[in-house]
């Protein structure tokens, strides 16, 4: 079929083609990605810390500092000319893909529960910080409501974009997918600024790390991010808040935790299994 668009005239510059996924974020050193990602997470927090204030709400604040996160990296995408889903490999998945991811999400959720909890025994919460939290739970509809667009929709977009979509990104360039894996997960179990629950906020960003890594999209870490915190911040309201010592491990868990990991480690190995379909 014949390209009905007229030709550019003889000595004309070629039009400009937005940076693809791949591409949109080549001409920025490791040293300017570091600052855009650090820049981030200090707006993230800078909102947070003033919204609250001003609130003394803590999923309002949580939803703000979400949203102006994803504000800003928009931003600095669109300063590369490139679209921010191109720029943050936020591009279509397949419908089995999003189950697939639905389904690690709620694999992980005993495991990762165990290793939180043995991080509070080694650091348990302060009883301040418990009540405190306990304090600020949704009591209402429009409560829920709003805890729920703040960590269920906005905040693991947010993260992922930063954590996943920078933090990553820079280790995978630098060092390869392993070592990319351990430190984007350390530094997004670090800046949670929550040390009871340091492990299990590790293992999530490890699993977070592997489903973007082998679907090629970040939607995949975004699913699993946001159905892990629905079903957390579920029990929360549900069971009445924290308890003020988590309950030692039992046998019971331990064995549910193995079969848990090993429904996990079967998708991971099925995503990797159609990741290397795609490839050929």
């Amino acid at each position: 079929m014949q390209n009905d668009d007229p030709a550019p005239p003889p000595g004309a510059p070629a039009p400009r083609v937005p940076p693809t996924a791949g591409d949109a974020w080549q001409g920025w050193s490791t040293a300017r990605l570091v600052v855009l990602a650090i820049s981030l997470m200090a707006a993230n927090l800078a909102a947070q810390v003033l919204v609250f204030q001003l609130t003394d709400n803590l999923f309002a604040a949580a939803g703000a500092g979400a949203v102006l996160t994803i504000l800003f990296a928009a931003a600095a995408a669109q300063s590369r000319g490139a679209t921010p889903p191109a720029a943050f490999d936020l591009s279509r998945m397949p419908a089995a893909e999003h189950l697939l991811c639905a389904a690690a999400a709620l694999g992980s959720l005993l495991p990762t529960s165990l290793l939180a909890g043995l991080s509070s025994q080694l650091h348990p919460p302060g009883p301040e910080w418990i009540a405190m939290y306990n304090a600020h739970l949704p009591d209402s509809a429009a409560g829920v409501a709003l805890a729920a667009l703040a960590v269920v929709v906005a905040a693991p977009l947010a993260e992922e974009m930063v954590f996943r979509g920078l933090v990553y990104r820079l280790g995978r360039r630098a060092w390869g997918p392993w070592p990319a894996a351990i430190v984007s997960s350390l530094v997004f179990g670090l800046v949670h600024g929550e040390p009871w629950y340091l492990f299990g906020l590790v293992a999530l960003g490890l699993l977070l790390a592997a489903v973007y890594e082998l679907t090629g999209s970040l939607w995949a870490s975004v699913i699993v991010h946001a159905v892990h915190n629905a079903v957390a911040l579920t029990l929360l309201v549900t069971q009445g808040g924290l308890a003020a010592q988590e309950p030692p491990a039992s046998l019971l868990d331990l064995g549910g935790a193995a079969v848990s990991f090993a429904a996990v480690a079967a998708i991971i190995a099925l995503l990797r299994r159609r990741a290397a379909a795609r490839r050929r």
